[in-house]
């Protein structure tokens, strides 16, 4: 039987055909069909043949260098900051109040075991307000602070400039100061508020 117009059920049994999905049985009657001079179904069955030749002709998946990877990871988690960055002020500045839970936000990994989350970005003042943890035995790379920088010890041990710090105790770094030694042994969490922007210094 000849078909005037296409179906739904005609283009899936095309493309089932083009695919190769049909069973035996199906496949048979189908080319019967085609033999008799269906124009609606070899128009609808063209496209398919196509696509199908296609993707028998794309190329094989690749595997990314390590130095594709690492470009790519390190421009996400710079645009993900700098989107948490944004969405924190805009919250800030159109809200009395501003909470974040401790489930919420992201932690992003800086350094290697240093993993950081900001609380708040506050733009009037150029500070940003951060939770930082680092894992045990993480060190923090030598840098200078472009501002002032109050880091509190939430929780373990904290060693920065020939000083141990703990749970409750608190540490201010001034405007031009270079934090030379900062790690922690068993693990820590400090909660920072700094100006925006550092460098790190030479070795």
């Amino acid at each position: 039987m000849k078909h005037m117009m296409a179906e739904d059920e005609i283009r899936e049994q095309a493309a089932l055909y083009a695919l190769g999905a049909l069973d035996q049985e199906e496949a048979r009657a189908f080319e019967e069909h085609l033999t008799e001079g269906c124009e609606v179904c070899h128009s609808e069955l063209g496209p398919f043949a196509a696509v199908v030749l296609s993707l028998a002709l794309a190329p094989l998946e690749q595997e990314p260098s390590p130095a594709v990877r690492e470009k790519l990871l390190a421009r996400l988690t710079v645009e993900s900051q700098d989107a948490g960055a944004v969405t924190a002020s805009r919250q800030a500045s159109g809200l009395q109040f501003l909470t974040v839970r401790a489930g919420e936000g992201e932690w992003q990994e800086l350094f290697e075991g240093v993993l950081a989350k900001q609380l708040l970005v506050d733009r009037a003042k150029g500070t940003v307000t951060s939770l930082y943890k680092l894992l045990p035995g993480a060190h923090v790379p030598m840098h200078t602070h472009a501002g002032v920088e109050q880091c509190l010890v939430i929780e373990g041990d904290f060693h920065v400039n020939d000083e141990v710090l703990g749970p409750g105790d608190f540490t201010c770094a001034m405007t031009g100061s270079i934090h030379e030694t900062s790690f922690t042994r068993g693990g820590t969490t400090l909660l920072i508020v700094a100006q925006q922007g550092y460098k790190m210094a030479q070795h």
